[in-house]
């Protein structure tokens, strides 16, 4: 048993005064009357023996004293343990207004507006003196109604939740949760979504680090449907190709929900300027991911569309994929090189890079170190500068000696190799490069230990090698392109320079291109309005929404453009979103870690007032039936 309210209690003291009546009672008088038949006729007590009369008394009594406490109980709101609304001071109400909720069922009703219904019929059980609060969440929380016992002000603010085209953050949902229901206890946290609390390993553990306190109790009121198929769109990405004049290559990740009862096809359209591009078919299994890597021809922003076709499929915000196709700024870099070293090859090769439009070059010698002008990166061919520079990336070519991080030393006979072999073909600085039948001249004998990775190998001893040194990335190149025979006349060797270049300043230059971001980010713009290009039935449809004060939240799925020319596109790309659960019963289990120990409680306000009741009519008949005084 338990209080609710135990400040009710002090009422018991009222007690005091029937106490008080039936101990100290007034005598009785003896009175000269001219005839008794009429008292003797209503004083039955008189007829009675003396221990019946005194017993009444006690029940009276009694009663009185009964009829005082169960009226105090029913304020304190006394409880017995078991599970039933009127056993809280408070229920918070968490609701899930993520992307997956505007799912529709067998009746065309989003499983958003299912759960709102259900929530509606289970507050017209709970009692008015409960307290009731509203937490709605997406990729936040959002205390929509703190504690409350308005209930039409309730209702109004749950009938204000909208979906919203986010993923969802169930663990700051539950702190949230937490933090509001620990203010009042004992307190309920009812849990409407399709996800229970914790079923994915994805955030689990962060759930399982939020302990709750005794008093707080977790209900799951789960709104999965039975059958659900779903495959959409779980990773997105898109870059130039390196030294192809407007060729793109995209990177997209298709999965299908664990839920689903069988093998489906998918079908991935791709369309440019709003023309057809492309397709791609897949066969994807239940909970399979399926990457895909594809070229594309285009001018820097069009408009590139990406359509996911599933039979069956329920969820479709995760079907498309709408960017604009981006324009990079060139990347800067210094070539510095001694006059009399000059390597007419690196040259050659470095003018074809510069010729694809993605890398601008400033020519020095070493008087021109250090630079006066800032560079994205620098080329050091046959030379290295005493200091060495820190904060810039770097790419030595046959370096003389050691600087900073680069231990090297010159070899005086060049050794010739026939062949290189690949240490890890993978690494970005030799995408696309063919390694074979390759001839290279060693210079230089450099240390690859640590961080940096060999590349190329000949013989025993690494002649190209790429790594990250205390933040700085570098590429390390250990021969001479012109005295190497197969190698500089080659398309390999400009690629190999290109890579490097992108490899090095990959993440450090500012583009004017695409910006890519997740639903829910807040970012900052300088424009005043945002002209969004969003996916619709049957083509693009665009809108313009105002920003206010400079923040701008990224709350739908699409490209943008502000009016001070600023761009980017927003995607939804979760993969525990587009995981959508299938309901395998009327309610999920509620993990052990949301459990509270003895378990909830029930009002026993019923029960008392019932009670209050019955002795009201026993006080009433002992009085006017059996005359009791």
């Amino acid at each position: 048993m338990q209080f609710l309210y135990p400040q009710f209690l002090w009422l018991l003291l009222l007690g005091i005064i029937p106490v008080l009546l039936y101990l100290f009672r007034r005598k009785s008088r003896q009175v000269r009357v001219s005839t008794l038949a009429f008292f003797k006729t209503l004083a039955k007590e008189h007829q009675e023996s003396a221990w019946l009369r005194r017993l009444k008394k006690i029940v009276s009594f009694a009663l009185t004293i009964l009829m005082l406490s169960l009226a105090v109980f029913v304020l304190s709101r006394l409880s017995a343990k078991q599970d039933d609304p009127d056993q809280y001071r408070t229920i918070v109400i968490l609701l899930d207004r993520s992307a997956s909720m505007g799912v529709k069922n067998a009746e065309g009703e989003s499983l958003l507006d299912a759960g709102k219904k259900i929530l509606r019929t289970r507050l017209s059980k709970v009692p008015e003196e409960v307290g009731v609060a509203l937490i709605a969440y997406d990729v936040r929380p959002e205390v929509l109604q703190p504690r409350t016992l308005n209930r039409r002000e309730l209702l109004a603010r749950l009938d204000s939740v909208s979906l919203r085209p986010m993923a969802d953050d169930r663990a700051s949902a539950v702190e949230t949760a937490r933090l509001l229901a620990g203010l009042e206890t004992p307190a309920a946290i009812w849990h409407a979504g399709d996800h229970p609390l914790a079923t994915s390993e994805d955030n689990a553990d962060e759930i399982k680090a939020i302990s709750l306190p005794d008093g707080i109790s977790v209900e799951e009121l789960t709104l999965a449907l039975p059958e659900v198929t779903n495959a959409g769109i779980t990773a997105f990405q898109i870059r130039p190709v390196p030294l192809e004049y407007s060729r793109y290559e995209v990177y997209t990740q298709v999965s299908l929900n664990a839920g689903a009862e069988k093998q489906v096809t998918s079908r991935l359209e791709v369309s440019v300027g709003g023309i057809p591009n492309q397709f791609r078919e897949m066969d994807l299994n239940p909970g399979e991911r399926i990457g895909i890597t594809f070229r594309l021809d285009g001018v820097s922003d069009q408009l590139l569309q990406l359509h996911l076709k599933t039979a069956d499929d329920v969820f479709s915000l995760d079907d498309n994929i709408t960017v604009s196709l981006p324009r990079a700024r060139p990347v800067l870099a210094a070539w510095i090189r001694k006059d009399d070293a000059e390597d007419p090859y690196t040259r050659f090769a470095l003018s074809a890079v510069q010729e694809s439009g993605r890398f601008e070059l400033l020519l020095g010698n070493p008087d021109a170190w250090p630079l006066s002008e800032e560079v994205d990166a620098v080329i050091f061919d046959g030379w290295l500068p005493d200091e060495w520079p820190v904060d810039m990336p770097a790419i030595v070519i046959n370096p003389p000696g050691s600087s900073g991080p680069v231990l090297a030393r010159s070899l005086p006979n060049p050794i010739p190799y026939d062949s290189v072999r690949v240490g890890n073909e993978d690494h970005p600085v030799l995408f696309r490069v063919s390694s074979s039948r390759l001839a290279v001249t060693q210079t230089t004998v450099f240390q690859s230990s640590g961080s940096l990775e060999p590349l190329w190998l000949a013989g025993q001893e690494p002649v190209l090698a790429a790594g990250e040194v205390k933040g700085q990335r570098l590429v390390l190149m250990g021969f001479s392109p012109g005295l190497s025979e197969r190698l500089p006349l080659t398309a390999s060797f400009p690629l190999l320079i290109g890579n490097a270049l992108l490899w090095i300043v990959d993440g450090n230059v500012d583009s004017d291109g695409l910006r890519q971001y997740s639903t829910g980010d807040l970012i900052r713009l300088e424009g005043k309005e945002v002209s969004w290009k969003q996916w619709n039935e049957g083509g693009v449809k665009t809108r313009t929404v105002p920003v206010s004060g400079g923040v701008f939240e990224l709350d739908r799925v699409g490209a943008w453009e502000s009016d001070a020319r600023e761009k980017g596109a927003s995607h939804i790309l979760s993969a525990r979103e587009s995981d959508l659960p299938v309901s395998k019963g009327d309610s999920v289990a509620v993990p052990e870690y949301f459990q509270v120990e003895g378990g909830a409680t029930r009002g026993l306000k019923t029960w008392l007032l019932s009670g209050l009741l019955i002795v009201l009519l026993v006080e009433a008949w002992m009085f006017h039936r059996l005359a009791v005084y």
